[in-house]
């Protein structure tokens, strides 16, 4: 028999701080989920204007990267980024029964001009950040634990994006950009 472990691929550096930083965020957020209740009779309606405003955010953030699409025409990253922002959007839908066609234009407005710039990497990388940050506010917010791992998951593909942009940017040996968030929260 001869062994296969020469065959197997081999974890970099690079890999293993992806792998720890999507598995911290997502330890976190179980330990900030883990005592909640589902809720029987159904979410507030504090709840659900903070998971309108996330989904706002989640809309803002796919249609951002459909204009970067307009300048790096056909390019997979933009087109994952998009789509993962709808999905995240349609996720909330489902779970709060909300129709996902409101983004927040407030966001989309302050940043289009930038995501079609030169930066449009360190641009997106900023929104992530801001988009995880948020997301970890929101579910200290939330009582309902359903809505609270949905929200937590988003979180952490979030947070699995920054170190996929900070690798683009060239940084991804950047420890503090890649296992530290010191962005702000987007305010409700």
């Amino acid at each position: 028999m001869t062994s296969t472990r020469d065959d197997s691929p081999q974890l970099t550096d690079i890999d293993l701080r992806r792998k720890l930083l999507a598995g911290g965020t997502a330890a976190l957020a179980l330990t900030m989920v883990g005592g909640r209740a589902a809720s029987a009779a159904g979410l507030s309606s504090d709840e659900l204007d903070l998971l309108k405003f996330a989904q706002g955010l989640e809309l803002a953030l796919h249609d951002l990267y459909d204009e970067a699409l307009q300048i790096d025409n056909n390019s997979a990253a933009w087109t994952a980024m998009a789509n993962s922002h709808e999905s995240f959007a349609q996720a909330i839908a489902g779970l709060a029964g909300l129709s996902a066609n409101e983004r927040n234009d407030e966001l989309f407005s302050n940043y289009r001009v930038a995501i079609r710039g030169e930066d449009r990497v360190k641009v997106a990388y900023d929104l992530e950040s801001a988009a995880a940050a948020t997301h970890i506010d929101l579910i200290g917010k939330l009582s309902d634990a359903g809505a609270a791992e949905v929200i937590a998951s988003i979180a952490a593909a979030e947070s699995r994006h920054c170190v996929v942009l900070a690798d683009v940017l060239g940084k991804g040996n950047d420890l503090g950009l890649t296992l530290t968030n010191s962005a702000q929260p987007i305010e409700a």
